[in-house]
């Protein structure tokens, strides 16, 4: 029995859902930006997928170990979990920039890896992040890239300015208005 496929948001980790520390590997850190839980519960109860998709290369260059990431991913799922919310999946490229990996955003391999094992319709999915490399991606899987003004996205905001089909938000909470409004029959 084929599954039926469903819409995901893509959501980058560091400078979207939370504060980018710069290499965070102390879970005690992790912190949330404002309108964030209420945002993933709206994406939810609307039927979208939540997906993680984010580059850490911080193990690649040394700065700490894949334990550290998994110890701050384990409280970063404990707080979802305690605002009632959880994630379909949390995709991670380790690798230094220099070794030209496949995963890397804005690479598709962890977006591709997504879709296959969660069922996921990249053409109609969003790809939301503060960096160009979280939001190139929706150009070529036919997607549609939003590029939030936290964490680096008002310094890398002008580097997007040619791509028509991608937006720009204020904030994470501010892209999920534009998505509801705009995909009002998303459903399982």
């Amino acid at each position: 029995m084929k599954r039926s496929l469903r819409p995901a948001v893509f959501l980058d980790r560091d400078g979207t859902l939370i504060r980018d520390r710069n290499y965070l590997k102390d879970p005690r850190h992790l912190h949330f930006y404002k309108g964030v839980f209420t945002a993933l519960r709206q994406l939810r109860e609307a039927g979208y997928r939540l997906v993680m998709v984010t580059n850490q290369s911080g193990i690649g260059r040394g700065f700490f170990r894949q334990a550290d990431l998994e110890k701050v991913h384990l409280r970063f799922r404990h707080i979802l979990r305690g605002q009632k919310i959880r994630l379909d999946g949390i995709f991670v490229c380790p690798h230094h920039p220099d070794q030209n990996c496949n995963c890397r955003k804005p690479q598709p391999a962890l977006f591709l890896k997504a879709a296959r094992q969660l069922a996921i319709d990249l053409k109609k999915s969003y790809f939301v992040g503060d960096k160009p490399s979280d939001v190139l991606p929706a150009l070529r899987l036919k997607g549609k890239g939003i590029l939030v003004l936290t964490g680096l996205g008002q310094k890398q905001s002008s580097l997007l300015k040619s791509w028509e089909s991608l937006r720009v938000a204020r904030s994470l909470p501010t892209a999920v208005k534009w998505i509801l409004k705009g995909d009002r029959h998303v459903g399982d």
